[in-house]
């Protein structure tokens, strides 16, 4: 069952409702012991983002091992060894996950990754299964392509954590980093399963040494801290404990500024609703944005660092992880910063009771909310239309 929200009364966890995904490969010419330093980096990642209420985004399907190796022999891919891992910490329970964010664990699958689940996994991925936290996000059926995989993986990851890979981790970092999400590379030489590539996270890992404003963003308090926090993080080759390199790492994460929700809404003063829509986005939005573990981006009310307004308005629609579009009033500009926010992007749309929306929109879920009704009512109704549609897909989707 899903675990009930967090107590507003208790501090926030570092991570709360955000999703990390891990991803990477070794080589089969790498060196055993160094692989199995990977997964144990890995082991040590899992349990200490969940601890700090986080969530994982994964994929499934074969275990691969160096050929000729014994079947013991640590795996080239980490997937099965996050997923192990989270298992563990759902047994001994794990800090409660917002409804509003939908499920902590996503596996991205495709009907080729569930065939070749290995059958000493198969319980393993059944026990996720009913376990209730998990969201299986699927590729259209009859579809091999990887890359459609790893676009869906960075739509649901928050931030994106590698370890060795080639083309695979490359073209994944590329996917996040082109959504404004963070990148952290761990500089460990694991090599790639497929051999491909042009230096995975070794690569990256320098490149974010060098260009820390490049792969992420901390919060206001660590500002230009990145670069050293990203030094602290090295493996040394696997010199440095697995369990210092999970904890620093999971340490730099909880630096990172938390995701965006942006606000659409009526903004004129003078406007005969603006005092009602004002007073649902300040008692209710704001608390439920905040409680699930997302910081709010709302045009004149929050910091401005854009010279020109539209391109703050539309930049701040495109990079958001959701964007809230409340069309009461039924203004021009609201319309058309929805149609911009439909392209692909997670949205929720709100009204107040009563609104006559037009042809278009009525086909789109709306949550119409009543002024009269009490501000805990509405939070209520609001969070239950959040979790219900916050994992709706888009209109358009790439594959």
């Amino acid at each position: 069952m899903m675990p009930p929200p967090a107590s507003s009364a208790t501090p926030p966890l570092p991570l709360f409702a955000r999703r990390v995904q891990i991803a990477g490969s070794a080589s089969g010419k790498t060196e055993a012991a160094l692989t199995a330093y990977g997964h144990q980096v890995v082991s040590n990642l899992v349990k200490d983002i969940m601890a700090a209420g986080g969530g994982i985004v994964v994929g499934i399907g074969k275990e691969p091992r160096p050929e000729g190796a014994a079947p013991d022999a640590p795996s080239l891919l980490f997937d099965w060894t996050a997923l192990e891992t989270a298992a563990e910490c759902l047994k001994y329970g794990c800090p409660a996950w917002p409804a509003e964010s939908g499920l902590p664990i996503v596996i991205a699958s495709s009907e080729k990754a569930v065939m070749e689940i290995p059958d000493n996994r198969r319980s393993l991925y059944e026990e996720l299964l009913r376990s209730g936290l998990v969201h299986v996000e699927s590729i259209m059926p009859g579809s091999r392509a990887a890359a459609f995989l790893r676009h869906r993986q960075a739509m649901f990851g928050d931030t994106l954590v590698i370890l060795g890979g080639g083309t695979g981790v490359e073209h994944l970092a590329d996917q996040y980093l082109a959504r404004r999400k963070p990148v952290v590379p761990l500089d460990l030489a694991l090599g790639a399963s497929r051999e491909d590539g042009t230096g995975g996270s070794m690569r990256l890992a320098k490149e974010a040494r060098a260009e820390p404003a490049r792969f992420l963003r901390f919060s206001a308090a660590y500002a230009n801290t990145e670069g050293a926090a990203l030094a602290e993080i090295a493996t040394r080759n696997g010199a440095t404990a697995a369990s210092d390199v999970a904890a620093r790492t999971v340490s730099l994460l909880s630096k990172i500024a938390r995701p965006t929700a942006f606000y659409v809404r009526l903004l004129n003063p003078d406007h005969p609703k603006f005092k009602i829509v004002e007073s649902f986005f300040r008692n209710v939005v704001d608390p439920v944005v905040d409680e699930a573990g997302m910081r709010r981006v709302e045009m004149g009310a929050d910091k401005n660092e854009y010279a020109f307004m539209n391109v703050a308005i539309f930049e701040s629609v495109h990079f958001s992880s959701v964007a809230i579009v409340d069309v009461t009033g039924e203004r021009p500009n609201c319309f058309i910063e929805l149609g911009y926010a439909l392209r692909g992007g997670r949205v929720l749309v709100t009204a107040e009771d009563g609104t006559k929306l037009p042809f278009d929109q009525e086909m789109i879920p709306c949550h119409f909310w009543k002024p009269g009704d009490s501000v805990a009512d509405k939070k209520k109704a609001l969070v239950d239309f959040w979790q219900k549609n916050i994992n709706r897909p888009p209109i358009v989707k790439a594959e």
